[in-house]
């Protein structure tokens, strides 16, 4: 058994100490300085062809992914992945100046937990004075993660006789947005395993786990991944003065009853292996009107966080269209009983006019805009991507709905409509079954050396069906059949803009499990790591699943 511990505390440290959130120039400096710490290992002292940086494809911000392979003694491959980006520091207040530095972090830490006390804190305070945990931006969102691959990377690096398996990790950037690194190696990894000789056969990512408990639920190989889909809907009323309400409809009314019939609807849940994903919920409702006058407002745009355990795109989409459906009849129902109401209490009659609203996918209205007007959709597309390459407080779902919107515009359409889509990137459901001969013998390995460890570290290790967050997992081992990547291609409007065509939604198809750290309060100030074991027990599995497949 190796002891592994000072190896994965100092690499965290390190790792930690390197500031690199999300679209910041520290990230796209990121590559290049862990690029330089592996670069002084002997191994790659000898073998420096083997460490290679490749530049994020199509990217704004200039990222990198990096590349690092300690060969066996076949072409077989295990892929070792993790991201290296890390969120905001601002919620440190006046320790932002040591957010990045976990051991001059750590007494500060205490000492304003203790002087602000606070209920909510006292896990936290009592977490950081027990010794077993490290905290600071990153050590658990996951650099210990990475810490880990990397310690088990150089020990495998330093054997006599090379493993059976080649080693290949992966450190990809931007990860808590779009996930764009790893789409990017999705796309770089198949040239550089033709290059150098490898055949890619299982991936193990790094990401890190939480559990407010005693570790029982942190301490857990997941074997799949949840997939996510952010189901949009841009609306389309009928404008109408105030003084006549029903002359119209409004888009707001449209939207809140589609937001009724979404949130918490058990019936968009799905279940796979035992185990049944969240409800969906509303995460953006807002009228588009930006002005003040007695008009209703014309369009509303909503999007939803919808998650799947195995649900193909084709039918998480057709699902929320019929609810959409549903939602735009009862609104107009709900609108003519009100005028006939309202018909009666003032003695005249009040009809709503005959409306029939409009159900499209946004790859229909997008045909419907190219068939009536090319050449406008083209300004007008442009004109949304310049604005998104410049402003940056548009983020993706933002950047969704002007491209919905602009294409409205072109389309000559009325309303009352629906445009149904995806205002961001699809996260794939990945899962470990049994369907193929690697799945089997992945899950038999990580079976057997699950127990194994846990009865040699006297440590619960458990294993999961799904990773409950979305991850690179979902591109890395995520099942996506073509019919599905074509649909979810076709309806996502940020494609274009993130991709440049060259960045579709796909997957290695890989069996990918999740073996990470776990801690506490990830993204928040006291975000910490549980250093017992995530600095042993994790990489001693991962050795362990490394030698025995």
């Amino acid at each position: 058994m190796h002891a592994w511990y000072a190896d994965v505390h100092a690499l965290t440290l390190a790792l930690v100490r390197i500031p690199s959130l999300t679209n910041s120039a520290g990230e796209s400096d990121f590559a290049a300085k862990l690029a330089d710490l592996l670069a002084a290992w002997p191994y790659f002292q000898r073998q420096p062809t083997q460490l290679r940086r490749l530049s994020t494809l199509n990217d704004l911000h200039q990222r990198e992914n990096l590349f690092a392979l300690v060969r066996g003694a076949t072409p077989q491959t295990i892929v070792l992945a993790g991201h290296y980006d890390v969120v905001s520091i601002e919620n440190y207040g006046a320790l932002q100046p040591w957010a990045y530095d976990p051991e001059a972090l750590l007494p500060r830490l205490i000492a304003e937990l203790e002087q602000h006390a606070q209920p909510a804190d006292a896990q936290a305070l009592a977490d950081l004075k027990s010794g077993d945990f490290l905290p600071g931006r990153g050590a658990l969102d996951m650099k210990s993660g990475l810490a880990a691959g990397l310690a088990v990377l150089r020990h495998a690096a330093l054997q006599a006789e090379p493993l059976r398996y080649n080693l290949l990790f992966v450190a990809t950037p931007d990860e808590e947005q779009a996930s764009h690194g790893m789409r990017s190696s999705v796309q770089q990894l198949p040239l550089l395993a033709a290059e150098w000789g490898l055949a890619l056969v299982a991936a193990i990512n790094l990401d890190s786990g939480v559990d407010v408990g005693d570790g029982g639920q942190g301490q857990t190989v997941f074997m799949g991944s949840v997939g996510k889909l952010l189901p949009a809907v841009y609306v389309v009323g009928r404008e109408t003065h105030a003084g006549a309400p029903f002359t119209g409809v409004n888009a707001t009314l449209m939207a809140a009853a589609i937001t009724q019939r979404i949130e918490c609807n058990v019936a968009l849940t799905d279940t796979v292996a035992g185990e049944t994903s969240p409800p969906p919920v509303c995460l953006k409702q807002i009228d588009l009107k930006n002005y003040y006058d007695v008009t209703t407002p014309t369009a509303a745009w909503c999007y939803y966080n919808l998650l799947s355990h195995g649900r193909s795109a084709s039918a998480a989409l057709q699902l929320f269209a019929n609810e959409v459906r549903a939602a735009m009849a009862e609104t107009l129902a709900m609108l003519r009983e009100r005028a006939s109401q309202y018909s009666a209490h003032i003695g005249r009659s009040v009809t709503l006019p005959e409306m029939k609203p409009l159900l499209l996918t946004f790859a229909q209205l997008y045909e419907q805009a190219q068939q009536r007007n090319a050449t406008a959709v083209a300004i007008a597309l442009a004109a949304v991507q310049q604005a998104f390459a410049t402003d940056p407080t548009i983020d993706l779902p933002l950047y969704s709905s002007k491209v919905f919107a602009a294409l409205w515009q072109c389309s000559g359409l009325t309303g009352p409509a629906a445009i149904v889509g995806f205002a961001s990137v699809h996260y794939p459901a990945a899962h470990v079954g049994a369907t193929t001969a690697g799945e089997r013998q992945l899950r038999q390995v990580i079976e057997r050396q699950a127990v194994a460890v846990a009865r040699d570290f006297n440590t619960p290790v458990t294993l999961h069906p799904f990773f409950p967050g979305i991850s690179d997992m979902s591109f890395l081992g995520g099942n996506l059949p073509a019919a599905d990547a074509a649909l979810v291609n076709a309806n996502t409007p940020t494609r274009p803009v993130v991709a440049e065509g060259g960045l579709p939604i796909t997957s290695l198809n890989l069996p990918a499990v999740n073996i990470g750290p776990w801690g506490r309060d990830y993204h928040r100030r006291a975000e910490r790591v549980y250093m017992p074991y995530s600095f042993t027990v994790v990489p001693e599995l991962i050795w362990r699943i490394v030698n025995d497949l």
